[in-house]
């Protein structure tokens, strides 16, 4: 595997982990954005409705429906952020359990292949010494003649 696809594999995780961080983030804001121009929205009619009001327990209802409805979207808008950061996160964490996945199995082959070539250098070497030796080993015996 050349030195540049190496690189990319290491770096993919990365680049997956940024784009589903960027993709819940623009996901959230937009979430946001919407609820704050309706809350921006809603309360401008809301004091409207509470100008009109004829009576206080007219602006007091009307004040207390308000505030139950804004209540209400805030929660909803609360649930599906986290919603998101959940589904986010679930992303990331099946990113990342791929990445250290593949990264062990990396790691094998790379021992793997270590222990293969450490067998193949220690076996030429035995080889060696054994052809060195074994001539010295060989080498004609002469008789005792007790000279």
């Amino acid at each position: 595997m050349s030195t540049q696809s190496r690189i990319k594999n290491v770096l993919k995780p990365v680049n997956d982990l940024v784009l589903i961080n960027a993709e819940t983030t623009g996901a959230i804001l937009l979430r946001q954005n919407a609820f704050f121009g309706d809350l921006v929205e809603s309360s401008v009619q809301q004091i409207k409705t509470l100008t009109q009001a004829e009576s206080l327990r007219d602006a007091v209802d009307a004040q207390r429906a308000y505030i139950k409805e804004v209540g209400s979207k805030v929660s909803s808008v609360t649930r599906d952020n986290i919603e998101t950061l959940r589904e986010g996160g679930k992303s990331a964490g099946s990113v990342l359990s791929s990445a250290l996945r593949r990264g062990r199995e990396e790691v094998s082959e790379a021992v793997d292949s270590a222990q293969t070539q450490v067998s193949e250098t220690v076996n030429r070497a035995r080889a060696e010494v054994a052809e060195t030796v074994a001539p010295e080993q060989s080498a004609p015996q002469f008789p005792n003649n007790n000279f």
